[in-house]
């Protein structure tokens, strides 16, 4: 009997992405050591603060699951709220502003997907593009500056409640739901990572590469502009530059939760848990008061460590990318 409860064991948590240990060890040392870290403000003060990398790791996680990658989705997180101050000071209501914002960040993914698709150009190049373009446009309807947004309605998309929970943590768990159906219930999802093993294979296979080339970014864009609306009720500002450096810490998000850089497997789960890894390090070091320099030095540090040990990881063939 023993031997074989052992095997359950070992098998039951290969199912467990490695990086869960690296984030229960740090919400075990951040509760001794961190004032106040572990109350129940906090904790909701936490939910608050990931939403916005959350969803978007998981729109990066696809993407490069797919052999690709997007670098615009910082500024389409500005883009978004940056639309949303505008339309609503034009007269829109608020259901139209915010829809427009995310309709807008996903048209722009759209663009994106459709020049790398069919221009046969490198992810990178042409989402680094978008970044720019984006963020000119939303400097250009800010006129340079940051839009406010007087909605008390908005502001409770992050202030508000629901059965006592934060209204960012049900947006993200229903991002969540509906990403870990189109990747594990669709052929959305096997479709992608064929793509991203090997394109050629895919198409012999009578894999429309194109088209699924094209809608991974254009999730991944509608995905930074529903965080876009989070992150503007947060600080109830369209700003352009407000999502800036998003999409590195969402990349590393991902490679730290056991998705391997070169496409072809993807860890919902484990970007998901890398993205938590990120926000309790970076509310766990504000706590302890450390100035804003060391704690980028050490944010830094910590990402490149984690990096190195996720990608030793998975060439090493051990858990965490299911």
């Amino acid at each position: 009997m023993r031997p074989n409860s052992n095997k359950k064991s070992r098998r039951l948590l290969e199912f467990i992405p490695s990086i869960t240990w690296i984030l229960l060890a740090m919400l075990l040392i951040f509760s001794i050591i961190a004032p106040h870290f572990g109350t129940v403000d906090n904790a909701f003060n936490l939910i608050r603060q990931g939403a916005v990398l959350t969803i978007v790791a998981i729109g990066m996680m696809i993407a490069i699951a797919s052999g690709g990658i997007d670098l615009a989705v910082g500024s389409l997180i500005g883009l978004a709220g940056i639309i949303i101050g505008f339309t609503i000071n034009k007269g829109f209501s608020l259901p139209m502003a915010v829809l427009s914002g995310i309709v807008t960040c996903g048209f722009a993914g759209l663009i994106s997907g459709l020049i790398i698709s069919k221009g046969r150009i490198f992810p990178f190049v042409v989402t680094f593009g978008m970044l720019f373009m984006a963020q000119s446009l939303s400097l250009g309807l800010s006129r340079g500056g940051s839009i406010h947004i007087g909605n008390p309605s908005f502001s409770s998309i992050n202030l508000g409640s629901f059965l006592f929970l934060p209204i960012p943590l049900w947006i993200t768990s229903g991002v969540i739901l509906v990403s870990l159906f189109l990747v594990k219930r669709t052929v959305f999802g096997r479709y992608i990572f064929s793509i991203g093993s090997d394109a050629t294979s895919a198409t012999w296979m009578g894999i429309n590469v194109d088209l699924h080339r094209v809608l991974v970014y254009v999730l991944s864009g509608t995905l930074a502009g529903i965080a876009g609306v989070v992150l503007a009720s947060r600080v109830n500002t369209g700003n352009a530059l407000i999502g800036q450096g998003t999409e590195f810490f969402a990349i590393a998000a991902v490679v730290i939760g056991g998705t391997p850089i070169t496409g072809g497997r993807g860890s919902l789960a484990g970007s998901i848990l890398g993205a938590m890894v990120i926000t309790v390090l970076q509310n766990g070091l504000s706590l302890l008061g450390l100035s804003s320099e060391l704690t980028s030095a050490i944010v830094g540090v910590t990402l490149i460590l984690g990096v190195i040990l996720a990608q030793s990881v998975y060439r090493g063939g051990v858990r965490g990318n299911k």
